[in-house]
């Protein structure tokens, strides 16, 4: 984005002019998520990978989203994005 602008050509006696815009990339998931089968009460810890950091990620369990609370810790490094889900239950397949 940094090399957005106006860049000339000036030969002396005549001047070319283009406006140049540069869009980013969209963010893409590079790593997906993988299943996972866990004992009840065990941490379950899911995590993808972003092509892009500092994205601003949602997860949702069955169309609803999930808030960080006791039950769900939501971490956020870099590209990767980790959803741990503490002391599962069968309610959390």
């Amino acid at each position: 984005k940094t090399d957005a602008g106006l860049y000339t050509c000036d030969i002396g006696t005549d001047v070319a002019k283009s406006k140049v815009s540069v869009q980013e990339k969209p963010t893409e998931v590079t790593k997906l998520l993988e299943d996972k089968t866990s004992p009840a009460g065990q941490d379950i810890s899911l995590s993808c990978e972003l092509s892009k950091a500092d994205v601003n990620i949602r997860w949702y369990k069955d169309g609803k989203a999930i808030r960080k609370s006791q039950k769900y810790d939501l971490q956020q490094e870099g590209t990767r994005a980790t959803l741990i889900i503490h002391d599962s239950t069968v309610k959390d397949s």
